[in-house]
């Protein structure tokens, strides 16, 4: 989707002081910022998958209550880590985060197309209201950016990979769209509009993933001059 601009690299963070005697400051942020953003992401990610469960299993009338505060919390869960990760890795050189991160955005992926062949058969059914309808949009934007959120985390990463099953889930939902106004009788032309605009709003999202036209290049390039230059700032060296 982008391509990340050269930076300064600033080397694994090292974990032994200059003396070699004893722990640095250096390496216990790191350690440190590891842990805590490891887990703020994975209760983010969590609490989550916890909301939309609650969506798709209780139902969207009866998951209202206290959904704000809710969204609220993961919000700030996913912050704190989002924050925290881009701290270790570009500030203290993290080697292990980047691992990690990729991990999670395949998990990320993973559940944006578990979502998507969900709605896909509510969609087909025709069995939902406009509430409903816009949670689901709601729900795959949310999926989405949170992975494109860990995707700017790390540099140089690729995102085209990712569009794959996007584009292939997509082309699926196409056929349904033609098998389900065609080939079949009991086919509401009034939810002709609601499969359209589901169907061009992931195919674009997988599209610009795919073609990697460098969206993101502007916010990847404020995001790498702030932290050069603040990373003497922020990290201790000894």
């Amino acid at each position: 989707m982008n391509n990340s601009p050269n930076t300064t690299p600033r080397g694994p963070s090292s974990t032994l002081s200059r003396n070699g005697n004893r722990l640095s400051q250096r390496g216990m942020f790191s350690i440190l910022m590891l842990f805590a953003s490891i887990g703020a992401l994975g209760f983010a990610l969590l609490g989550g998958a916890k909301l939309i469960l609650d969506i798709f299993s209780i139902g969207l009338v009866n998951s209202l209550d206290g959904l704000g505060t809710k969204a609220l919390v993961v919000g700030l869960a996913y912050a704190v880590g989002w924050l925290t990760a881009m701290v270790a890795i570009r500030v203290y050189g993290n080697l292990v985060l980047p691992f990690v991160i990729n991990f999670l955005i395949w998990g990320c992926l993973i559940g944006v197309c578990a979502l998507y062949v969900l709605i896909l058969q509510r969609l087909y059914d025709q069995a939902y209201d406009l509430p409903h309808y816009l949670a689901y949009l709601m729900i795959v934007a949310a999926g989405l950016a949170a992975m494109v959120g860990l995707h700017l985390i790390i540099e140089d990463h690729d995102l085209r990979p990712f569009s794959i099953p996007l584009l292939i889930i997509s082309m699926i939902q196409l056929g349904l769209i033609v098998f389900r106004y065609v080939f079949t009788t009991t086919a509401n032309p009034g939810f002709l509009w609601k499969d359209l605009l589901f169907f061009l709003m992931m195919g674009l999202v997988a599209f610009l993933m795919l073609a990697h036209i460098g969206l993101l290049k502007p916010l990847r390039i404020q995001l790498a001059n702030y932290f050069d230059r603040n990373s003497k700032v922020i990290r201790t060296d000894k």
